[in-house]
């Protein structure tokens, strides 16, 4: 083999390999869409959110498409990501662009969500054309979700420490060892009262069962006493309702009397608080009552006196009176 040969095949061979690199990179680069027919579309997001170049877009888990491009808006309030989306697969208009994760730290990706009961369906004018530009929805968060829950966190720590402390004031206060003993002491005094309680019931049962004939005869006993105590009344009533009406008459009549008799004393009684009369110069004039008072009390002397000689006459007789020599006076001179 000549050496020119040789060189010749080892250059074809070194081309061949760059070109089938150049063309795996290329295909690399461009992915799914190389060399296949695609259309564009311009998807406004709030925010990147990790997105790269070459990302995937996805519809119900099937790739369909790649980013091209993201760029910043000239306001800089949005990100504008082109993509490039196979053209045998179309989206609707009321399709919803969002951007996801593949697992919890995965690639970012944009997943295109049909509206419900839209996929597959509907006229070509309701599906995106070339060049085509949508909303997106706002991507999750994953700073934001973990910022919150570490306020959660922080919250429950908090909370927790709360319930430790209320626990540990319980524990000190209502469940120290006094309390646990006098606790126990009341549930064992209360399972006794309730033994007691039960051995009473069943004896107050045992007295109710051997006594049944017993309280059954004096029930019917006390209805018949009650039904013949209410005969022997009503017997009662009948026979003396002619007494009871003539005590009835003598009671209106008495009462008619006392009311004739007060009208009577009326004008005594005005009277005497007028000071008509005698017993009204009494009841009016202080000398006369003074006077009055003065009468009785000589009668009332007067009286016990006649009743003490009366009692010395029952007691030595009449002659003991006439003959028995007096004493003599305490202040006559002596002899």
């Amino acid at each position: 083999m000549n050496d020119s040969r040789f060189e010749t095949k080892v250059g074809l061979f070194v081309i061949v390999g760059l070109a089938l690199s150049a063309l795996l990179i290329l295909n690399f680069s461009k992915g799914l869409t190389f060399g296949r027919a695609t259309y564009k579309l311009e998807i406004i997001m709030p925010t990147a959110a990790g997105l790269k170049p070459a990302a995937d877009v996805m519809m119900a888990g099937v790739p369909i498409g790649k980013v091209a491009a993201t760029s910043l808006s000239l306001d800089g309030q949005s990100v504008d990501v082109t993509v490039v989306v196979l053209a045998k697969y179309k989206i609707r208009k009321d399709a919803r662009f969002h951007i996801d994760a593949l697992g919890f730290l995965g690639d970012q990706y944009i997943e295109v969500t049909p509206a419900p009961g839209t996929a597959g369906s509907g006229p070509e004018g309701a599906l995106l054309a070339d060049g085509a530009r949508v909303q997106g929805d706002v991507p999750f968060n994953m700073q934001e979700a973990v910022r919150s829950i570490s306020g959660l966190v922080d919250q429950g720590q908090k909370t927790m420490k709360d319930l430790d402390k209320a626990i540990n004031n319980v524990n000190n206060t209502v469940l120290d060892g006094a309390t646990l003993t006098n606790f126990v002491a009341t549930i064992t005094n209360f399972e006794a009262v309730t033994e007691n309680l039960v051995a009473m019931s069943r004896e107050i049962r045992g007295v109710l069962d051997s006594n049944v004939v017993p309280v059954h005869v004096a029930i019917t006993n006390f209805a018949a006493l009650t039904a013949k105590l209410g005969d022997t009344a009503d017997k009662l009533l009948d026979s003396n309702v002619a007494s009871v009406h003539v005590a009835v008459t003598n009671f209106e009549a008495l009462a008619v009397k006392l009311d004739d008799m007060a009208g009577k004393l009326q004008p005594v009684a005005e009277g005497l608080q007028a000071g008509q009369g005698l017993a009204g110069s009494l009841l009016k004039d202080e000398k006369m009552k003074t006077n009055f008072a003065t009468l009785l009390t000589n009668i009332s002397d007067m009286a016990e006196q006649y009743a003490r000689f009366g009692r010395s006459l029952n007691e030595h007789g009449l002659w003991w009176h006439l003959f028995n020599p007096k004493p003599p006076p305490t202040n006559a001179p002596a002899r």
